[in-house]
C-alpha cells in the first residue's frame, strides 16, 4: 500500500474538515481564469488519492476532423491525474506521460477524466486516467509521472 500523505480529518489550527477543504479547493479551481477555466474544464471531485474532471465539448475544442482535439483529452487527464497526486499541500509539475487516444468524441459529448495513484512516492508518483464519455465508453487511457516541488 501506498504511503498516505493526506493531512488529518481536521487540519491543525483550521476549523474545516478535509471534504470541506476538498470542496473549498473544488470552487476556487473552477472559477480562477486561468487555462482550465478558459477550455470548460470543470474540477468535479476530489477526494484522498483521486480526482475527476470533465469538459463539455464545445465547437472551440472540436479538431479538423469534428471530433475532440487530442489536446483538450490530454488535458483533462493532466488535470485530474494532478489533482489525485497532490492531495491537499502537495505542489507538483507534470514530469512525463504517455496516452493512448481509444475512440474519437464528438461535438456535444461530456467528456470525464478519472484518476487515481497507481504509487505514491516522497519525490515522483505514477498516476492513471481514464477518460470516458457521457455513455461510459472509454475514449483515452493516460499514465503520468509527477514530480513534486
Amino acid at each position: 500500500m501506498a504511503p498516505d500523505y493526506s493531512y488529518e480529518d481536521t487540519l491543525p489550527g483550521q476549523q474545516m474538515t478535509r471534504e470541506e477543504r476538498y470542496a473549498r479547493m473544488i470552487e476556487y479551481m473552477n472559477t480562477v481564469q486561468d487555462f482550465n477555466f478558459h477550455n470548460g474544464i470543470k474540477l468535479t471531485e476530489l477526494k484522498d488519492n483521486y480526482a475527476s474532471c470533465s469538459v463539455e465539448l464545445t465547437p472551440e475544442l472540436i479538431n479538423a476532423n469534428g471530433f475532440a482535439h487530442g489536446g483538450i483529452v490530454f488535458s483533462i487527464c493532466d488535470v485530474a491525474a494532478g489533482f489525485a497526486a497532490a492531495s491537499i499541500d502537495r505542489r507538483l509539475v507534470t514530469q512525463a506521460a504517455t496516452i493512448s487516444y481509444l475512440r474519437p468524441a464528438a461535438l456535444g459529448s461530456t467528456l470525464t477524466a478519472k484518476a487515481e495513484p497507481i504509487k505514491l512516492g516522497k519525490t515522483l508518483s505514477v498516476v492513471e486516467a481514464k477518460v470516458t464519455d457521457e455513455q461510459d465508453r472509454l475514449i483515452a487511457h493516460a499514465t503520468f509521472t509527477v514530480f513534486y516541488t
